[in-house]
């Protein structure tokens, strides 16, 4: 049986995708669900931040800035501190990881450790595809049934854009999917239209009813309203338990990336995953595909 959060549900203020405010930080919200989430929830919680925290300390690695994922001087701190522990078991690997760095799975200490035992640093792209790799794949095997649907939706929805976008620019799209299954399948040998998933496949419609309309912003933004409702949709007989919260900070977290991201910046962003996509080892936002299931 789930707990059930009645007191900190109830008072949680509702949120739209269309709001052009938040009412508390995603930060704030995260330090208010630890007073009130038995630890194994709050460590669900850790686990759907994990793509994000996974780029963020990439790009301290590799002193990459990045305008999505800007990092405060307490998390700076804390990935610096991080990187230099890695170095250290790469030199001596029976060295422990230290407590405050068990926030993190162990297949990340792992990837990382790794990378500081090459002769020299690997491509940033092609670290990033193993991470988001790994964290896919561990997130999707989670047995909260949110986060496992949740991440397993997103693969499939990242995988038809990617196919979508690399077949319009005409790059060679298929060594960036990621996974097995029909829809892979599907997406990297067919040569219709529709990449042979036909009107049946109703994700497939909405992204390529979204990609049709040609202006970047628009298409980012529907997408987000597209991962919303199906959040919304999700959560529908879900009131009190951990996935409703767990769907709650999802759609905070979205709705303060557009509050903050100005057209300029998002344009910049857009081509830049298409440069990536072209010229690199891998597409920036690459999932592993496995079938969605709705609850």
């Amino acid at each position: 049986m789930h707990t059930q959060y009645y007191y900190f549900i109830t008072g949680l203020p509702v949120i739209t995708i269309e709001d052009n405010k938040i009412p508390f930080t995603p930060d704030e919200f995260l330090l208010e669900a630890e007073e009130h989430l038995v630890a194994s929830d709050f460590q669900l919680l850790r686990w759907l931040r994990l793509p994000e925290k996974v780029i963020e300390l990439l790009n301290v690695i590799y002193n990459k800035e990045d305008k999505l994922h800007t990092i405060d001087e307490e998390n700076l701190k804390f990935y610096q501190d991080y990187k230099e522990h890695m170095k250290e078991r790469a030199s001596e690997p029976t060295i422990p990881v230290r407590k405050e760095f068990k926030i993190f799975p162990d297949f990340l200490h792992k990837i990382i450790t790794d990378l500081y035992t090459e002769e020299e640093m690997p491509p940033y792209q092609k670290t990033r595809h193993k991470l988001l790799e790994a964290t896919y794949e561990f997130c999707s095997k989670s047995s909260d049934d949110f986060l496992k649907h949740w991440f397993n939706f997103n693969r499939d929805m990242q995988n038809i854009i990617i196919a979508i976008n690399g077949r319009a620019h005409n790059i060679d799209y298929v060594p960036y999917l990621i996974g097995e299954g029909e829809l892979v399948e599907k997406l990297a040998k067919s040569h219709s239209l529709d990449f042979g998933l036909g009107k049946d496949n109703e994700l497939f419609e909405s992204i390529y009813l979204i990609w049709e309309q040609n202006n970047i912003l628009y298409r980012e933004k529907h997408y987000d309203i597209l991962r919303w409702k199906w959040i919304d949709e999700f959560n529908f007989f879900n009131y009190f338990n951990i996935e409703r919260i767990l769907g709650y900070d999802e759609q905070l977290r979205m709705l303060n990336r557009w509050i903050k991201l100005d057209p300029t910046a998002g344009k910049e962003v857009f081509k830049n995953t298409i440069d990536t996509l072209s010229k690199s080892f891998t597409f920036p936002e690459q999932f592993k595909v496995k079938s969605t299931s709705k609850k």
